[in-house]
């Protein structure tokens, strides 16, 4: 059996980090900054062979949160500060993992908003879950058809992200196939909605 050496718990986070998380709480973050060793631990790894250690972990609460931590970390001082998003953490080549600060959307982030039905659509957060996804819209005889093994875990921002697929893609296709629409946070703190193009 093969087994991954220990994270060392005395490291200790940054000055530069935790200057920045001052100043997203001195600025109103209403999400959760945490920076303990036992949440740090848990986003140390995923559901590949990788284990990296971040300085700290955001929680936003909402849109405002995100662009806020997006546009504090814009500023001259904390070009240096490395920002990672995080869904359930079912990647298996690392892509959540970050020696800087892993933003995660699924504590709060995580509500199904509007369902269309006449025209086939739902609104969400990224934090919300396929299984609660696919949970909510089977009483209306409708499905969101890419399906992942970690489904009672992954997130519907980390598919999205990923591009994700699995059983069922040849005939459904995979997550991109399904996106109507995506209202995003960008690196600078401005958001952007992106709809496809007309033909």
């Amino acid at each position: 059996m093969q087994v991954i050496p220990a994270l060392d718990p005395s490291g200790r986070t940054d000055n530069l980090y935790l200057q920045f998380l001052q100043d997203l709480e001195n600025q109103d973050f209403k999400g959760d900054l945490r920076q303990d060793y036992g949440t740090r631990l848990v986003t140390a790894t995923d559901n590949s062979i990788y284990q990296v250690m971040p300085q700290a972990v955001v929680f936003p609460k909402d849109t405002e949160d995100l662009k806020l931590v997006l546009e504090l970390s814009a500023e001259e001082q904390y070009q240096k500060i490395s920002l990672t998003p995080r869904g359930g953490g079912t990647g298996t080549n690392g892509q959540s993992l970050s020696e800087g600060i892993i933003v995660d959307c699924s504590r709060h982030m995580n509500q199904i908003l509007e369902l269309n039905l006449d025209e086939a659509w739902v609104r969400i957060q990224p934090g919300v879950v396929l299984d609660q996804l696919n949970d909510y819209l089977k009483p209306h005889g409708v499905f969101f058809a890419p399906n992942v093994s970690p489904s009672s875990r992954a997130t519907l921002g980390g598919m999205i992200n990923t591009d994700a697929c699995g059983k069922g893609s040849r005939v459904y296709g995979r997550t991109s196939n399904h996106i109507l629409e995506l209202n995003c946070v960008l690196s600078n703190g401005e958001t952007l909605q992106s709809i496809p193009i007309k033909k």
